[in-house]
């Protein structure tokens, strides 16, 4: 566990020290920040976009299906 804590700690001290080597995709960057008018820059909006959004929807349709399955538990009982 604390190797673990380490590394991940060294790594992050690595991103931070040298920000030029953590960058993804030099292309992406390089689009997004002459104007942010190109279809390179919306495409790489537009995929942070869909990132953030997806932990959100497969939470929530897990939420969903646990609450939609529980509602029917319910109703099953009352009509026994």
């Amino acid at each position: 566990m604390k190797s673990t804590i380490a590394l991940t700690l060294i790594l992050l001290t690595a991103a931070f020290l040298f920000p030029d080597v953590a960058q993804a995709c030099p292309n992406c960057k390089e689009a997004y920040a002459s104007d942010g008018a190109t279809p390179v820059a919306s495409g790489y909006g537009a995929s942070i976009l869909f990132m953030m959004a997806m932990p959100f929807v497969v939470i929530g349709g897990f939420v969903l299906r646990l609450w939609l399955a529980r509602r029917n538990t319910d109703q099953s009982a009352l009509r026994s």
